[in-house]
């Protein structure tokens, strides 16, 4: 074999070998990214009703979760989030104040939260902290 040909198939192996090396690496920021803790998951959730999907949620939506459970009568971890949104909302009654209140005229930064229990959605509105929560009407 010439010089050229080693010199060819050398390159060829260098360029896999960074390529692999890339795609494993950004395989492996994309799992601990989506699962902060750095730990597989089992399928089993450590704290029940503190997440979903064995991932931490906002302390915002846990409020709401809660406050759902107990409104439904049902244990928290039965109530699946399903989308959290980050949101500024238009006013202290985050956008769903009735004529005859009266609403902090400011901008709350929160969230709005889906869940689904029982085989319904149900939407929430929140502050960034959970300690204003209102449930939209669908």
């Amino acid at each position: 074999m010439s010089n050229k040909t080693i010199f060819g198939v050398l390159v060829v192996f260098i360029i896999i070998g960074v390529g692999y090396w890339a795609y494993t690496k950004q395989s492996t920021e994309q799992a601990t990214a989506s699962n902060p803790m750095g730990s597989v998951n089992s399928g089993e959730n450590s704290q029940p009703g503190s997440s979903v999907h064995d991932l931490p949620v906002e302390s915002a939506a846990a409020v709401a979760r809660k406050d759902l459970a107990t409104k439904l009568g049902v244990e928290e971890r039965s109530i699946v989030i399903m989308q959290i949104e980050e949101k500024t909302w238009s006013d202290g009654c985050l956008g769903l104040g009735g004529g005859a209140e009266l609403c902090t005229m400011a901008l709350v930064d929160g969230f709005r939260v889906e869940m689904e229990a029982m085989g319904k959605t149900y939407v929430y509105r929140t502050d960034k902290t959970g300690a204003s929560i209102r449930a939209e009407i669908n």
